[in-house]
């Protein structure tokens, strides 16, 4: 039914993904050709095409269980981090990963997103400016795919996972999507300072491949100007929205709450369903136009 599938980023929003492709994959034959995503949904994309989502649900839950804070300001001037997330993120994929990539490579074609700087931009600034302008895009012009970033000179790239030939470089190549300082280090890829790909576009729909199709977004924040679901024509494209019918419990750097990362799962689950009724109801209707 969906030739493509973009998986927009959100950090711990992005468990609504994972239960809401759970619940609709099986009944609608979900068997993408391509996949784009960025961010944490560069995690959540490449569980489910290695069929590993509930060991990653499981995996996550114990590890926020066992990290009561979000900050440990008290090592500021230690050897330990601030903040625990990139640790936690980095060790869960080198582990859910294991024995991984050689279904990755043979499924869906994975692009991941990654941002880099203009000229003359680097570091803590190229982030600076980058968030601010995205910043601007969301939340003031309530922009669904922010221009700002892009006509400052920063571009958004697109990796594709099969060509990562060992699983540290698909963690690095994730962790390069998600580069959000301070809670991730400064990183680079290839030589080039990375940011998070959604500097420019958080919902990652420039690595679609042209051409007649349907294209399913997973969105992971609430826009209130848009129904649950919707679709738009992109030239000779159909693209499907889905957004979560109410904004995700759990916030995007939140690593200590598991109760609220299954609640933002079991959300998906739900709006999952109520996608497939929605899905049934339409078919019947063209069904009874055309017998």
């Amino acid at each position: 039914m969906f030739d493509q599938v973009v998986f927009a980023g959100g950090g711990g929003r992005c468990t609504w993904q994972i239960g809401f492709w759970e619940s609709i994959a099986g009944a609608i034959n979900l068997s993408p050709k391509v996949v784009t995503a960025v961010s944490a949904g560069g995690l959540m994309s490449s569980l489910v095409l290695m069929g590993k989502t509930e060991e990653a649900r499981e995996h996550f839950w114990s590890a926020f269980e066992a990290n009561p804070k979000n900050a440990y300001w008290g090592n500021l001037f230690g050897k330990e981090p601030v903040f625990p997330q990139y640790g936690i993120y980095r060790n869960a994929m080198l582990e859910l990963f294991r024995d991984g990539l050689e279904a990755l490579q043979r499924g869906a074609e994975l692009r991941i997103a990654v941002v880099h700087p203009p000229k003359g931009l680097s570091g803590g600034l190229a982030f600076g400016v980058g968030a601010m302008a995205y910043y601007a895009d969301k939340h003031f012009m309530r922009s669904l795919h922010p221009k700002i970033a892009l006509r400052l000179g920063f571009k958004q790239q697109f990796y594709r996972a099969r060509d990562c030939s060992t699983i540290e470089e698909l963690v690095d190549l994730i962790l390069c999507s998600s580069c959000t300082p301070p809670f991730t280090p400064r990183l680079k890829l290839r030589g080039k300072t990375a940011l998070d790909g959604g500097v420019v576009d958080n919902i990652p729909v420039a690595g679609l491949d042209d051409g007649k199709g349907r294209v399913l977004v997973l969105l992971t924040r609430r826009y209130e100007q848009y129904p649950d679901r919707f679709t738009q024509r992109k030239g000779n494209q159909t693209w499907t929205y889905v957004q979560p019918s109410k904004p995700p419990f759990i916030s995007v750097w939140d690593y200590t709450s598991p109760e609220l990362a299954q609640k933002t799962y079991e959300l998906g689950c739900a709006d999952g369903q109520e996608f497939l009724q929605k899905h049934a109801n339409e078919r019947e209707i063209f069904n009874e136009q055309f017998q």
